[in-house]
C-alpha cells in the first residue's frame, strides 16, 4: 500500500502569506491524506538564490501597494476564518534569524509547533521585536526547549548549513518564493492564493499513486 502523498512546504516564519497558508495545512492533511512537511526558508534568500533581485521590483506594482497588501491580507483570514492582524508595527530585526530559529527547532523535532507559534506571535498577538528572545521563550513554552539548550542550536554551523540546504532544495525544486510547496518531490505550486491548486495536485499525485 502506498504511502501518503508528501508536500514540502517551504515557508518564512516572518513571511504574512506563509502565516495564512500555514493555517490551511492541517485542512489539507485531513481532506487528502497527505502530509505536509514544514521547511522554514528566508524568503530574501531563497528570492535571491533563485536569480531574482527584489531591488529591482517596481515600486508602483500593484500588488507591492500597502494598501493592496492590507486589505488582501485581510480577505483572506475571512475566507480562511483565522485570526490576524496588522504587523506594521512589529519589529522585525533580522527576518532570516527567525528562519534560522526555526531550523534549529526542526532539529529537536519541533519545527511545526515552533513555527505555528512563532507565527502566532507575530501576526495574530503583535509580539514585537520578534527576536532571539521571542524564539527562546517560545521554543520554551511551546516545545519545552530550554533557553540553554535551544540558543547553542542557532548558533551551531549545521543549524546554518541546513537553512542553506533547504533554500537550495527549494531552489532546484523550482520555488521563487515564500509559500511554496513541491508535491511528491515533482510539482511545485507557489502562493497562498493557489491552495486550490495545491490540493488538486495532492488528490492527482494520489491517484497517480
Amino acid at each position: 500500500m502506498p504511502g501518503p502523498v508528501i508536500v514540502d512546504f517551504y515557508f518564512s516564519p516572518a513571511s504574512p502569506y506563509a502565516y495564512l497558508a500555514g493555517t490551511q495545512m492541517m485542512k489539507l492533511q485531513v481532506e487528502t491524506g497527505c502530509r505536509v512537511d514544514w521547511y522554514p526558508v528566508s524568503a530574501r534568500m531563497l528570492i535571491k538564490a533563485a536569480g531574482y533581485d527584489l531591488e529591482q521590483a517596481s515600486p508602483h506594482s500593484g500588488q507591492f501597494r500597502p494598501d493592496y497588501r492590507r486589505q488582501d491580507l485581510e480577505r483572506f483570514a475571512r475566507l480562511y476564518n483565522v485570526p490576524f492582524r496588522h504587523y506594521a508595527d512589529v519589529l522585525m530585526p533580522n527576518p532570516p534569524r527567525l528562519a534560522l530559529a526555526c531550523v534549529a527547532a526542526r532539529r529537536f523535532d519541533a519545527g511545526q509547533v515552533f513555527a505555528r507559534a512563532l507565527m502566532k506571535a507575530i501576526f495574530v498577538d503583535g509580539a514585537s521585536p520578534a527576536d532571539d528572545a521571542l524564539c527562546l521563550r517560545i521554543a520554551n513554552d511551546t516545545a519545552g526547549i530550554e533557553p540553554h539548550l535551544f540558543g547553542p542550536m542557532m548558533e551551531e554551523a549545521e543549524t546554518e548549513r541546513l537553512q542553506a540546504e533547504y533554500v537550495a532544495n527549494a531552489v532546484k525544486a523550482g520555488c521563487f518564493g515564500v509559500p511554496s510547496f513541491v508535491v511528491a518531490g515533482r510539482e511545485m505550486v507557489y502562493g497562498n492564493d493557489r491552495l486550490a491548486l495545491l490540493r488538486q495536485a495532492v488528490l492527482e499525485a494520489k491517484q497517480a499513486g
